[in-house]
């Protein structure tokens, strides 16, 4: 294999073994889609992660002299879960506040295949599921609100030209208010976010449209230069 050929991995995420929270940098075990071998590492940036998240790696495979083969990945996205089984471990897993392995066998089991879609988009359809009252559905709401808004930052961050590990640097800093802040202001990025300089900060603001001769550009186009 070519060491820097781009491959892609799908996967379902076994479990943690290191995460460093202020970069996002972790080290996971992950169950490769269609393998009944052992799992895989895995080694990259990414916004807060869980066992059960099913995953599309953008990478390369290396081999460490002490830990063996390893995929270390530059890019990623969230998908659901294709299969019953794998959307009850998905939402048992504890990933949303309000669903715990019993209460996802019971929504897995009402409504099947069209789970996420029902939690997406018509989330007060749980209250047809047995021992899921009003009270359980808000707190599930707002638990997937949270995974929705670190799902909504990355990609809008990504498709700007920011890389992974800045993107999680990023949502760490500024959280949900991340791409409200960034669209008014993409220069503030080199203030608050270390590693980011003048030039990335300007090619961000250029993919979204700030003119050559706004005030903010020339303000941080002069700090640049005097620093």
């Amino acid at each position: 294999m070519i060491a820097d050929q781009i491959q892609h991995l799908e996967g379902t995420i076994e479990r943690i073994t290191f995460r460093a929270e202020d970069t996002g940098y972790t080290i996971a075990r992950m169950q490769a889609a269609g393998e009944h071998g052992p799992p895989v590492t895995i080694i990259g940036a990414m916004a807060s992660i869980q066992p059960g998240e099913r995953l599309r790696l953008d990478g390369v495979w290396a081999t460490h002299p002490q830990y063996g083969r390893q995929f270390r990945f530059s890019g990623y996205a969230l998908l659901h879960p294709a299969t019953v089984e794998g959307l009850r471990n998905y939402l048992g897993s504890g990933l949303i506040k309000g669903i715990g392995p019993v209460t996802a066998a019971r929504i897995v089991a009402h409504f099947g295949l069209d789970t996420m879609a029902v939690i997406e988009d018509q989330p007060d359809r749980l209250r047809e599921v047995p021992g899921t009252g009003p009270k359980r559905v808000e707190i599930i709401k707002k638990g997937w609100e949270e995974r929705k808004q670190i799902k909504d930052v990355m990609i809008f961050l990504q498709s700007h030209g920011v890389s992974t590990a800045y993107a999680v640097r990023i949502f760490k800093h500024y959280g949900a208010a991340a791409i409200r802040l960034v669209q008014a202001n993409p220069y503030r990025l080199e203030r608050d976010i270390w590693g980011v300089g003048f030039l990335t900060a300007d090619r961000i603001a250029q993919r979204l449209g700030v003119l050559a001769d706004a005030p903010e550009r020339i303000r941080a186009g002069l700090r640049y230069a005097l620093n």
